[in-house]
């Protein structure tokens, strides 16, 4: 079975426009199962949805286990997502998961330890050198980055209570403007999704677990 071309130029629009329904993947099914460039649609698809789930699953975190977590930023472009996690232990990190503009000669896939990572607060988006400066921010001299064929994911070591409180500081009384994290000479930026209160509730309870 061929599509007519007015059917196949109605479903690219569709893509195009971003509409997800069960028509829709009908179409697409249909399109990948006749189209020479199949292979290619079908690569293309799987990475679209791989990178708008970025932003909003947590992945397996290198070395831990998660028992709790907390969605604090997201990012559209590139996909990207923050999560103020709870461990075994009572143990507190942050975990992004994102997509780092390195070229893969530059940086291949595994995991490093030990990785300079540098997090910085905005409540409002603005660049001057006074804001950035009296901006909160915090220095991870060991986190650990863990890169494969799409994904960054970035685990900061356990936080001290002290900086805990600092983080559900810097997002009151509304969730920030910009969270930017800097690992590698790059980094990526996301716009806060949860304000302090939630931040802290949520340290309180894995800091008082069992």
């Amino acid at each position: 079975m061929r599509l007519k071309p007015p059917l196949r130029l109605a479903a690219c629009r569709a893509f195009l426009d971003g509409i997800q329904s069960k028509a829709f993947v009908v179409i697409l099914a249909l399109l990948t199962t006749n189209w020479p460039l199949s292979m290619g649609v079908s690569a293309f698809v799987t990475t679209a949805f791989a990178e708008s789930d970025r932003g909003q699953t947590l992945p397996p975190l290198p070395g831990i286990i998660a028992t709790d977590s907390l969605t604090i930023a997201t990012a559209e472009r590139p996909a990207s997502g923050l999560w103020i996690t709870c461990s075994e232990g009572r143990q507190i990190r942050l975990a992004l998961n994102t997509r780092l503009p390195i070229e893969e000669e530059f940086a291949r896939n595994g995991t490093r330890p030990e990785e300079r990572t540098h997090l910085i607060i905005l409540a409002e988006n603005i660049r001057t050198v006074q804001a950035i400066k009296h901006a909160p921010h915090m220095l991870f001299r060991q986190a650990t980055w863990r890169r494969d064929g799409e994904n960054d994911v970035v685990l900061t070591p356990p936080l001290s209570v002290e900086e805990a409180s600092l983080l559900s500081q810097a997002f009151l009384p509304a969730p920030p403007a910009v969270v930017r994290i800097d690992i590698a000479e790059t980094g990526t930026e996301m716009r806060g999704t949860a304000d302090g209160r939630a931040i802290a509730e949520f340290t309180r309870r894995c800091l008082e677990s069992p």
